[in-house]
């Protein structure tokens, strides 16, 4: 009875290989959907949903929101993480245009609205693509300060678009929240490098790190239930920027900085941004 089972086991993880291998393994590192999950509207949000495409054709959506400031001082681009789409993790910068600043969020290929389907070196690609768009709108409309806003998986794939462009000493402040380096380094330790070989390194930035060189800002929650904190330590380590900064965000879990603690981070945030020169 025991070789029977220990028999079945074998096989439903050669099964769960064979599909992993079928699929091309993109079902482990991207989870995206095609829901409207919250619209700007209902909040009152002044935003524009636009279309461009990537360096393939790829068509992709994003949405430019408007600070409720005439004259708005910064512009962020966020990276947002894995599962679902922009409808969705946009919400966790909106209380910024509160504060001098205009928001870009867009959809990797295969989120949302956007075409095609995620893989490592297409969404890389996207990654530039708006890093190159956002950069150009901060230079046509002289903001102060351009922010790079990644979490989660937005992270990973923000460092490594961010070696493809030659202007990533002008960003003002690069913030990796709650992310990671490699998907094959999360996946190893979640499953004791049983499973990590079925994730493709392919697209993932170097290791040292050694192109970080603006203001960064890490931030990590010990309790992080979806990405070991090690993970923001190891980033922290490595980053070679002279102005960077950690923080350690006790009560909090994954990417929720700014509703903890009853906002105090966001207080902390603003402040971070002021000391940043324009």
């Amino acid at each position: 009875m025991v070789s029977f089972f220990k028999k079945l086991f074998y096989l439903l993880i050669l099964v769960l290989i064979s599909l992993f291998l079928f699929s091309g393994c993109t079902s482990l590192i991207y989870q995206p959907d095609r829901y409207l999950h919250g619209d700007p509207h209902a909040y009152g949000i002044n935003f524009k949903e636009f279309y461009t495409r990537s360096f393939d054709g790829t068509r992709l959506v994003a949405w430019d929101l408007k600070s409720k400031k005439a004259h708005p001082e910064n512009l962020v681009l966020m990276f947002h993480g894995n599962a679902q789409n922009l409808s969705s993790h946009v919400f966790n910068l909106t209380w910024m245009l509160d504060q001098s600043s205009d928001v870009l969020i867009f959809d990797y290929r295969g989120y949302g609205l956007s075409e095609g389907t995620p893989y490592p070196r297409g969404v890389a690609e996207d990654g530039v693509r708006f890093l190159q768009l956002a950069y150009d709108k901060f230079k046509k409309y002289k903001y102060k300060r351009l922010i790079i806003y990644t979490q989660s998986l937005g992270g990973a794939i923000a460092m490594r678009s961010l070696e493809e462009v030659s202007w990533k000493n002008e960003i003002s402040l690069l913030v990796l929240d709650s992310t990671f380096r490699s998907p094959q380094e999360v996946a190893n330790e979640k499953t004791h490098h049983v499973l990590g070989w079925l994730i493709s390194s392919e697209q993932t930035a170097q290791k040292d790190l050694s192109h970080l060189t603006m203001p960064v800002l890490v931030i990590h929650a010990p309790l992080d239930p979806v990405i070991a904190y090690k993970f923001g330590e190891e980033i922290f380590e490595k980053i070679p920027s002279k102005k960077k900064t950690f923080w350690k965000i006790d009560g909090g879990r994954h990417g929720d900085v700014f509703f903890v603690k009853k906002g105090i981070y966001r207080e902390k945030f603003i402040s971070l941004i002021k000391q940043v020169s324009p």
